[in-house]
């Protein structure tokens, strides 16, 4: 990550745009934007990918939409629809990259909802509260088996289900859908 974060520094601060680009605005003012974006872009890409911080992948596609818009293309008519179909292609990306490849995810999202905690490839565990009579509450744990269990993915998006059997036969199931790294349950 030193090595990027020095890396990035050359390329926004020391090496500099090219003095063509900027004729139409103060040049000063907009290579300030294009550096600081640029940088922004960089590092918290990179830093995102390196220590798993999801959150970090989102300023850096932020920041990358900015130096789409930023950056002068021909003076022609269609200079909007040429900037709206880079930043289409660049959201394409980033959301593409974004998605996970592997089951475990699905599996971090399963054990994120409050009831459950899936501690093997073959058994979860379901925690209720159970209320007493003397109105205490205590702790009810279930183990279930995983009766089935898929995940596909996909480039845009991934899918994910799993089927959950108690003893007496009982089954529930969970399916999830991944876009952009969001799990939604449908």
């Amino acid at each position: 990550m030193g090595l990027i974060f020095i890396y990035s520094m050359y390329l926004s601060f020391i090496k500099g745009f090219n003095k063509d680009d900027l004729e139409d605005v103060h040049p000063k003012t907009f290579t300030n934007l294009l550096r600081y974006l640029l940088f922004g872009t960089i590092n918290s890409f990179f830093a995102g990918w390196l220590f798993e911080i999801n959150w970090l992948i989102w300023i850096a596609f932020y920041s990358v939409i900015g130096i789409i818009f930023c950056i002068k293309f021909n003076k022609e008519e269609n200079d909007f629809f040429k900037k709206l179909l880079v930043a289409f292609l660049v959201f394409l990306f980033f959301c593409g990259y974004r998605v996970p490849t592997h089951p475990a995810s699905f599996e971090n999202y399963i054990n994120s909802k409050e009831m459950y905690q899936c501690v093997t490839r073959w058994e979860c565990v379901k925690i209720t509260a159970e209320a007493k009579e003397d109105s205490s509450l205590r702790a009810k744990a279930e183990i279930l088996s995983i009766e089935g269990y898929r995940f596909d993915w996909y480039f845009l998006f991934a899918k994910g289900s799993m089927q959950l059997a108690d003893d007496k036969g009982n089954i529930e199931e969970f399916k999830g859908i991944n876009i952009c790294g969001f799990w939604i349950e449908y």
